[in-house]
């Protein structure tokens, strides 16, 4: 049956993928962001195929003005690495613009499935996390999460609003900014730039297809008031990722750099999709190798989209200006 869903961060990586797959599922989607300050919407398109609401919903008084039968709350100031540099204005944003969604669909009784991040276990040494494995916020980011969930544990309980939590683990794919690990490195090859790989992390990559795929499940089966995991549950090193795309462009190999001892992250932050595949009848179906090779000939093919982000991927991680959410900061339009 289809859906009308309003996707609330819509102009985001995850958003932009996920109202592309939506519209060809056969559901109707409004498009919610501040604004479509990277060209995503644009660029795929989206802006003529939905109706679309700019507003900045951490604003007091902001409201949503469409129908809806479900949200998708995609919208956060995303990057760990920007939270370090602006910690109170991620917890600030993340939290306002939670709550004003969560008060437009108490209100309207509106389900609610919620993008939270495995970021909120914080990491260790090798062990997949599960659902009700302890949170340890080890970033300003992560702690906004934790935040937004217990609001959401809040209202269901208080007020019988239905909701579910998906916590997300490292995605890639079309549309991603190249301030993360994958595109960054993707548009450094392509433009015969040296790249660099953190030693000692691992993570856990899910093809972006495979995670819209999810949450259209989810959201069509209508299954609340639940927190999964949606992640592939593989432990990869960033080298491995690093050298497959150096590879894959041509580029030369790829920089080893240490560990920091701090930066908001643990070594590993792998968790399990057990509890999702038995409850949707989930899998990851996209092979790393294969989706690293997909996702580089989507950038091939898409220059005109990211080459404008030069500065940043190009820019070293040692300040801020390698982030687009310092470089391109919605606040300032």
């Amino acid at each position: 049956m289809p859906l009308t869903i309003s996707i609330i961060g819509a102009a985001g990586f995850v958003g932009t993928n996920l109202a592309l797959a939506a519209l060809e599922a056969g559901h109707q989607v409004h498009l919610v962001d501040v604004s479509d300050r990277l060209g995503r919407l644009r660029s795929s398109g989206l802006l003529d195929r939905a109706p679309h609401q700019f507003v900045d919903l951490a604003r007091p008084g902001a409201r949503l003005d469409h129908p809806a039968d479900v949200i998708i709350h995609l919208a956060a100031l995303p990057q760990v690495d920007f939270s370090l540099y602006e910690p109170a204005r991620v917890l600030t944003n993340n939290t306002a613009v939670t709550a004003a969604v969560l008060e437009s669909a108490r209100t309207r009784n509106v389900p609610v499935l919620f993008a939270s991040s495995i970021e909120v276990y914080g990491g260790n040494d090798g062990a997949l996390f599960t659902e009700t494995s302890p949170l340890l916020p080890l970033s300003p980011y992560a702690a906004s999460k934790i935040s937004c969930e217990e609001y959401l544990t809040s209202l269901r309980h208080g007020f019988g609003t239905e909701t579910t939590t998906v916590r997300l683990t490292n995605l890639y794919g079309p549309w991603q900014a190249p301030d993360r690990i994958v595109p960054r490195v993707v548009a450094q090859g392509l433009s015969g730039m040296k790249s660099e790989a953190v030693t000692g992390r691992l993570r856990d990559f899910l093809a972006v297809e495979d995670a819209v795929r999810a949450l259209l499940g989810l959201v069509e089966r209508g299954l609340w008031g639940e927190t999964f995991n949606l992640a592939a549950g593989r432990h990869t090193g960033l080298e491995e990722v690093t050298d497959t795309i150096a590879r894959l462009t041509g580029s030369g190999p790829v920089v080893r750099a240490t560990t920091p001892v701090k930066d908001g992250r643990g070594p590993s932050l792998v968790a399990s999709p057990a509890r999702l595949e038995e409850r949707l009848g989930w899998r990851a179906r996209v092979p790393l190798p294969d989706g690293l090779r997909g996702t580089v000939s989507w950038y091939a093919e898409h220059e005109s989209w990211w080459r404008r982000f030069e500065a940043q991927f190009g820019a070293d991680r040692d300040g801020p200006h390698f982030l687009l959410d310092h470089e391109y900061p919605f606040w300032a339009e």
